[in-house]
C-alpha cells in the first residue's frame, strides 16, 4: 500500500505541488480522464436538451481563455498555497469546467423563466466578463517586463497561416475548414506551436509536454512542431467530418472539436500571455 502511495505522490501529486513537467504516467491518465469527461458531458448536455452546435463551441471559447489567464496569474505567483494548486494543471480544468458548466445551467434557467432572451449569448458574455476580470487582476497586481513583440512573432503568423488554410480549403476539397469552429481549432494549434517554439527555442522557457519535447530534441528545434501541429489538426478535422456524415449525429463532432480547441488554445493563450507579461 505504501508503494502505491509513493507512486501516486511521485507521479501525480508532486507534479501539481511543484508545477513540474508531465511524465508518461500522468500524461496518459489525464488524456483518459479528458476523453471520458468529454463523453460524460455530452450525455449530460443531451439529457438537459442543450443544443451542441458551432454557436455553443464558439460561446465556450472565452472560458478557455479565462483558464489561460488564471493559469498565468498562478505562474506570476499572485496566488498562495493551497489556492494556487487549484490553478495548476490538471486541477485548473476542473475549476474552469465547474464555473463554465454552472454558468451555462444558470443562463439556461434564466432563459426558461424569461429573465433573458438567449442563454447561449448570455453564457458567452459571462465568459468574456470572467476573462476580463482575470486580466484586470493580472495587470493590476503584478509588475512585469512587458514584451508586446511576442504578439507580432506568434499571434500574427498563427492568424496569417489560419487565413491561408481557409483560402486554399476549396481547392483541396475541404471547404468546411472555413467554418468558425474549425478555423479556430486550426488557429489554436498554430498559436500553441508558434508560442512553444519561440518560448523554448528563443526565450529559454521550459516545455512541460514530453511528446513535443521529444520531437524538438530529435530535430534539434521546436519549429518542427508548427507544420506537424497543422497537419495533425487538419487530419483530425477530416476524420471528424467523415465520421459525422456516417452517423448523422453531429453532437460528438462539435464536442470533440471543442476538445481540440481546449487542448490547443488553453496552452497557446497561456504561452502567449506569459511571454507578453514576462512571467
Amino acid at each position: 500500500m505504501s508503494g502505491l502511495i509513493d507512486f501516486i505522490n511521485e507521479n501525480y501529486i508532486q507534479g501539481i505541488v511543484n508545477d513540474t513537467s508531465y511524465n508518461h504516467f500522468d500524461m496518459i491518465t489525464y488524456v483518459i480522464i479528458l476523453f471520458a469527461a468529454v463523453y460524460a458531458v455530452l450525455k449530460v448536455l443531451n439529457k438537459l436538451s442543450i443544443k451542441i452546435d458551432e454557436e455553443f463551441v464558439i460561446a465556450t471559447v472565452p472560458y478557455i481563455f479565462m483558464g489561460s489567464v488564471f493559469r498565468v496569474i498562478e505562474d506570476a505567483d499572485l496566488l498562495k498555497p493551497p489556492i494556487k494548486y487549484f490553478f495548476i494543471t490538471p486541477l485548473i480544468y476542473f475549476v474552469i469546467f465547474a464555473l463554465c458548466f454552472g454558468t451555462l445551467l444558470l443562463m439556461r434557467y434564466l432563459e426558461k423563466v424569461r429573465k433573458i432572451r438567449n442563454y447561449i449569448r448570455a453564457y458567452a458574455i459571462a465568459g468574456v466578463i470572467f476573462s476580463l476580470a482575470g486580466g484586470v487582476i493580472l495587470i493590476y497586481d503584478g509588475s512585469y517586463n512587458w514584451n508586446f513583440n511576442i504578439l507580432i512573432y506568434s499571434l500574427v503568423p498563427a492568424l496569417v497561416l489560419t487565413e491561408f488554410v481557409k483560402r486554399i480549403s476549396p481547392s483541396i476539397r475541404m471547404t468546411y475548414l472555413r467554418s468558425r469552429m474549425y478555423s479556430f481549432a486550426i488557429f489554436s494549434f498554430l498559436l500553441d506551436s508558434f508560442t512553444t517554439y519561440i518560448g523554448v527555442d528563443l526565450m529559454g522557457y521550459t516545455n512541460k509536454h514530453p511528446f513535443s519535447s521529444l520531437l524538438a530534441s530529435i530535430f534539434g528545434t521546436g519549429v518542427v512542431m508548427i507544420p506537424l501541429s497543422l497537419i495533425l489538426v487538419i487530419l483530425i478535422i477530416m476524420m471528424l467530418e467523415k465520421d459525422s456524415k456516417k452517423d448523422k449525429n453531429e453532437d460528438e463532432k462539435y464536442m470533440l472539436t471543442l476538445t481540440l480547441i481546449v487542448l490547443g488554445f488553453s496552452m497557446g493563450a497561456r504561452n502567449l500571455l506569459a511571454m507578453v507579461f514576462g512571467v
